[in-house]
């Protein structure tokens, strides 16, 4: 009777065994096949109550909301924060003109963006031309180091990025930028460009 439920009970284990290890070998991932793709973001039209411009953005991850200032409206989207939870990414849309409080021109203040600082370490990479909705918009980078929080008391330091583009519209131009913190800023890259590559001008 001994050996009858030995018997039994290797030939259980056995089928365990054969079980899990058909699991492992299908859900394996063999080099050269293609893993399965990731969930696709959900974009729809836009267009901000200030109606600034029109565009596509996602319906998750990213909160919309408007204020206006003392040089016209800004729209703002709301990302995620970073990992030290000192920085939110936000990606910001302004209009300039001529009727702008201090307006600046479009390459005076493309220039002035560029700027260097030694303080915060900045760098800026070099612009690049990317065709998009409106025409033809200027790109770059920045990296920088900030002091967080920048006000008196317990602060550290968190290096940032930021996705810049201008857009010229005529003598006017828009403004877009992304910041985020440096660690993640490849995370937002497609939303960038996406974003970006879909706004369009409204009666201007």
């Amino acid at each position: 009777m001994l050996a009858l439920l030995m018997l039994l009970g290797s030939r259980a284990f056995a089928g365990d065994w054969l079980a899990g290890a058909e699991k492992i070998a299908n859900e394996a991932v063999i080099p050269g096949e293609a893993m399965p793709e990731a969930r696709k973001k959900t974009w729809v039209p836009y267009v901000p109550a200030s109606r600034l411009f029109s565009g596509e953005i996602p319906t998750e991850g990213w909160w919309p909301m408007e204020e206006e200032t003392e040089t016209g409206s800004v729209f703002r989207l709301l990302g995620s924060d970073s990992q030290s939870g000192a920085v939110r990414t936000v990606l910001s849309v302004r209009f300039y003109d001529k009727d702008t409080p201090g307006f600046t021109p479009i390459k005076q203040a493309v220039d002035l963006m560029r700027r260097g600082d030694k303080e915060t370490k900045r760098t800026i990479s070099p612009v690049r031309a990317v065709r998009v909705g409106l025409g033809l918009a200027r790109t770059f980078e920045i990296t920088e180091t900030r002091r967080i929080p920048s006000d008196d008391g317990p602060s550290f330091e968190e290096e940032l990025h930021h996705y810049v583009a201008v857009i010229p519209v005529g003598e006017a131009y828009y403004l877009m930028r992304l910041i985020s913190s440096r660690a993640a800023y490849l995370d937002y890259r497609e939303d960038f460009v996406r974003f970006m590559k879909s706004l369009r001008s409204l009666s201007r």
